[in-house]
């Protein structure tokens, strides 16, 4: 059986796409060719491309525009998978892997809210004070909901369950909620599933929450069970010790390129000025963002990496950077003059493969490469998360695996 495209979502891109001027089409425009080059190569050689992955969104949206004149709808059958690319992505047309169709709903959403406009940015961030002892559960990219059967659950549900397992004060989300973080899905996908601390929770805004405007982001962190936010995208958690910095990538960052590249906003913004007094309380600093600062493979800064810098002094900068976006579980050797431990912890749902480009770097001290044996997608490796304990001025990082297994930690 072939793939298929909802025909009301089709309308809805096209309908959409109709209505952007010129220059937003033109902006887009290189964007959806790179997207449908890697889908045309993908479908004809049935190997990933050498580069990296395109945004889900796009692939098939040139598909859409041109009524499928490359054959790639028609090319592709359902629930397969072609190839793994080196950085993990799953090439195959099984649910929320590269050729998804269910992805072209996430790009309707995004140019009917490129349309309609984003949610007013919040510059009221909360400063929680938080124990000197405690443990902090971090799962990114885990907003897939539950859809699998009990025999075989999804990922996302395996892992919650190990997060409630142990106990933690305070859990966070570091972004993404699938497709598209419209409301229906951040109740359903997120919300309702999501384990809570006992404390409470926290939720970094994301690319994906970015496609409906942030408008069902904003409304979900104003309540239970993330009262600690003040209904803000950035905030920082106290103790005598550390100061936790989670900070808002997606919000500022250019809408050309579906929000995928992090950015905390201008120079000398609210959020840079806010990292910045944090950084003042002479505390060790642990920064948490959705995009990531460093490549996948760890050997190249970006654009946020430089953002982040900037507000500690010359060669200094956190003691710990976690984030999410790319879908694997990653700890980097210490970078920069700074030396930051930086860690990738975006492999907390989405199913992903082995990456290459991670086994291949020699600034990669741990990544996730076990199989998950899982006999729906054999290609997949483990799902997993992090949890932070704080203990005065120390800390013990772990990253469990799926099924509650120890997958690193540190010394």
């Amino acid at each position: 059986m072939k793939i298929n495209i909802d025909p009301v979502i089709s309308s809805r891109i096209k309908a959409a796409w109709a209505k952007l001027t010129p220059a937003q089409q033109a902006e887009l425009a290189p964007a959806i060719t790179k997207a449908n080059q890697q889908a045309v190569s993908v479908s004809q050689n049935r190997m990933a491309p050498s580069a990296q992955a395109a945004a889900h969104p796009l692939m098939l949206v040139q598909s859409v525009l041109s009524n499928d004149q490359d054959n790639v709808v028609g090319s592709l059958e359902a629930s397969v998978v072609l190839d793994i690319g080196g950085d993990g992505a799953i090439w195959g047309t099984g649910k929320y892997q590269q050729l998804d169709p269910g992805w072209a709903e996430a790009f309707a959403v995004f140019l009917e809210s490129l349309i309609g406009g984003k949610h007013p940015f919040i510059a009221n961030p909360a400063i929680a004070s938080i124990p000197d002892s405690l443990q902090i559960a971090l799962a990114g990219d885990w907003g897939t909901g539950d859809w699998r059967t009990p025999s075989n659950p999804a990922p996302s549900i395996d892992v919650a369950s190990q997060m409630t397992y142990l106990k933690p004060d305070l859990t966070i989300h570091l972004g993404d909620v699938y497709y598209s973080g419209t409301g229906d899905q951040e109740q359903h996908e997120f919300i309702n599933l999501w384990p809570k601390g006992s404390i409470g929770s926290l939720a970094l805004n994301s690319n994906h929450e970015m496609y409906s405007g942030a408008k069902p982001y904003f409304q979900a962190i104003a309540g239970s069970p993330f009262g600690l936010q003040n209904g803000c995208s950035y905030f920082a958690l106290e103790n005598s010790n550390w100061v936790i910095v989670g900070l808002d990538s997606a919000y500022f960052s250019p809408e050309g390129g579906l929000y995928m590249d992090g950015s905390l906003g201008p120079a000398g913004g609210t959020q840079v000025m806010f990292l910045e007094d944090q950084v003042a309380k002479g505390k060790k600093v642990i920064v948490l963002t959705h995009h990531n600062g460093l490549s996948e493979d760890g050997l190249s800064t970006t654009n946020l990496w430089t953002q982040v810098m900037s507000g500690f002094a010359t060669n200094a900068g956190p003691t710990l950077w976690y984030w999410g976006h790319a879908h694997a579980g990653a700890v980097y050797k210490p970078f920069g003059p700074a030396n930051v431990s930086a860690r990738c912890c975006g492999h907390g749902a989405l199913p992903w493969g082995q990456a290459s480009s991670l086994a291949n770097s020699q600034n990669v001290e741990w990544y996730e490469h076990r199989s998950a044996n899982d006999p729906d997608i054999p290609q997949r490796v483990l799902n997993g998360f992090a949890v932070l304990s704080l203990k005065g001025p120390n800390i013990q990082e772990t990253f469990y695996d799926e099924n509650g297994g120890v997958a690193w930690k540190s010394v």
